[in-house]
């Protein structure tokens, strides 16, 4: 009873605080939404320490919930986006692309403004329904390009040996060590990524700009455009400055009311908090797993993780379990990979709290190597058409440094008690015989790994092991192979969590976050600022067998 009275009283006083706030004037009526998209697109929110010391940018799920917002907002006729610099992985600018597209189906005009633009940026505007550029900016689309580098040359001017033991002909991280150019299979699975990627990016420019798939190609083999140039290619509708958007706009529609994305994300934080004390909606949790994977406690930095720890990752993951508001969870994994022990520690737990609460998970850019074995531990897999996934593999090895040390007069006597005593040190190769055994221990985990694979996407060890060998995969490829159940970003995770969980699809749900914020009292330790040993600090060192993907996708 005491609880009902104090949500209800809670709620008449936001009402009535609404209310002051609209009779005075502080909440003028508003038709158009301005907003700002840059930078990194972070999945997780900046430590508190980051906040304090500068404004941060908005996290990706944050900016997914205010354009979801937008769209379900009666009031809004018009969303105008102003893109810059945007330097995020292609699952999220797709995820992005489809928001805008979203909005444009509730009956909302959309208008992206950009200064310039890279293949990125304009891959998202493609999607609005005006394109307006800058009079002195330029349009550069010149497609899609992969990276590898390769240390080989210098490791050998620096007398560093490397051996790697590869499980997988296509587990191509241990590459850049071992060799000064790609192997064939490297080279066949880059060029079969890449033709997909690249024909997700014509057909979506083509779709929306209302051209042919060819059209598409000869433009962005053309590449580099003056605003005239690509007005005349029909790849933009305006050249304009941005203070001339609201003119524009007023053509359209009359007399416009414009809101900045700060004011409007709290009038409407304000409305659901309102909501929210009325209906008591459900819980579901949502994890990030951002970056790297090691054992142990995540190693943060001021602008996020570092590495993904196991034990921090198991954390969260039982309370969530345990917390009985949590109707759901959601995994956000991206990741691409790290320790195979940790990966293997995390897919236990989650396999765990499956058999309690139904586990979605949910792709980002890349969710390959161990962060694809995470995957395999949920209730359904949803990955974008341009997520990077697959890669399903182990490699192992370690750094021979002997000749390095004998460049700079530097020798080690090693005195030993046991026959392989010294086998992971840094003075002395394999022997044939350890190499053997090594060889044997990677095989013995890929084919865990594989088996995992096949049980956990209901697939025979033959089609799973014809889909692994390290090979890397676009979300599509690996959906039409069966390794991902959707096609499909956060939202539609969220979304079929809610629907296992038997909450209606209108429903509002509260989403509880992991990791969570410091408190200001943790976070010398969380950002450690305080001093740490040097196995700490070098976590990577630990590590006796990898599952991680090694190439770097570029977007030029």
């Amino acid at each position: 009873m005491l609880h009902h009275l104090f949500r209800s009283g809670v709620r008449s006083w936001l009402w009535g605080k609404e209310r002051l706030a609209c009779l005075t004037g502080r909440r003028p009526p508003y038709d158009v939404l301005r907003l700002e998209i840059s930078g990194s697109l972070p999945e997780e929110s900046a430590p508190s320490l980051a906040a304090f010391l500068r404004a941060p940018e908005p996290d990706f799920f944050s900016i997914l919930s205010l354009l979801r917002w937008a769209r379900e907002d009666a009031r809004l006729q018009a969303v105008c986006l102003t893109l810059a610099d945007i330097d995020s992985g292609w699952a999220r600018l797709q995820e992005l692309r489809r928001s805008l597209l979203a909005l444009r189906q509730a009956g909302k005009h959309v208008c992206v403004y950009l200064a310039e633009a890279s293949t990125r940026e304009y891959y998202v505007a493609s999607a609005a329904d005006t394109v307006v550029l800058a009079p002195a900016g330029h349009l550069a689309i010149t497609g899609l390009a992969a990276e590898a580098t390769f240390f080989k040359g210098a490791l050998d001017k620096l007398g560093i040996q490397a051996q790697v033991t590869q499980a997988g002909q296509y587990k191509a991280a241990g590459e850049p060590f071992t060799r000064e150019s790609m192997s064939t299979p490297h080279r066949e699975m880059l060029d079969g990524l890449l033709d997909d990627l690249y024909d997700q990016v014509i057909d979506g420019i083509a779709t929306e700009r209302k051209k042919s798939k060819d059209e598409a190609r000869h433009l962005i083999d053309q590449g580099l455009f003056l605003p005239r140039e690509a007005l005349a290619a029909g790849l933009i509708d305006h050249v304009a400055y941005e203070d001339e958007l609201s003119g524009m706009l007023e053509k359209r529609f009359g007399e416009v009311h414009v809101i900045e994305a700060g004011p409007y994300r709290q009038r409407r934080a304000l409305e659901l908090r309102r909501h929210a004390l009325r209906t008591q909606p459900r819980t579901v949790a949502l994890l990030t797993v951002n970056g790297p994977i090691k054992r142990g406690e995540t190693v943060d930095g001021p602008d996020g993780p570092r590495a993904v720890g196991s034990s921090s990752f198991i954390r969260d993951l039982r309370q969530a379990r345990e917390d009985t508001a949590v109707a759901a969870i959601v995994v956000r994994v991206a990741s691409p990979g790290g320790s195979g022990l940790a990966s293997d520690l995390m897919w236990r737990e989650l396999q765990q709290t499956r058999e309690h609460k139904t586990v979605i998970i949910s792709m980002g850019d890349v969710a390959a190597s161990g962060g694809y074995y995470l995957a395999l531990a949920g209730d359904m897999v949803f990955a974008e058409e341009g997520t990077v996934t697959g890669s399903i593999g182990v490699i192992a090895g370690k750094a021979v440094l002997r000749d390095l040390y004998a460049t700079f007069g530097v020798s080690k006597e090693i005195l030993t008690r046991g026959k392989r005593a010294a086998l992971f040190s840094d003075y002395v190769a394999f022997a044939p015989a350890e190499q053997e055994r090594v060889d044997f221990e990677i095989q013995s985990f890929y084919r865990d790994f594989v088996e995992k694979v096949a049980t956990g996407r209901s697939l025979t060890f033959d089609a799973a092991e014809a889909s692994a060998q390290g090979r890397v995969w676009s979300g599509r490829q690996a959906w039409s192979r069966g390794l991902v159940d959707a096609l499909g970003g956060v939202e539609s995770a969220l979304a079929e969590a809610k629907r296992r969980a038997g909450v209606p699809a209108d429903a509002p749900v509260a989403i509880l976050r992991f990791p969570q914020a410091s408190s200001w009292w943790r976070l010398p330790s969380r950002l450690r600022l305080t001093p740490r040993g040097q196995a700490e600090a070098l976590w990577w060192t630990r590590e006796r067998f990898w599952s991680i993907l090694p190439i770097s996708l570029r977007f030029f």
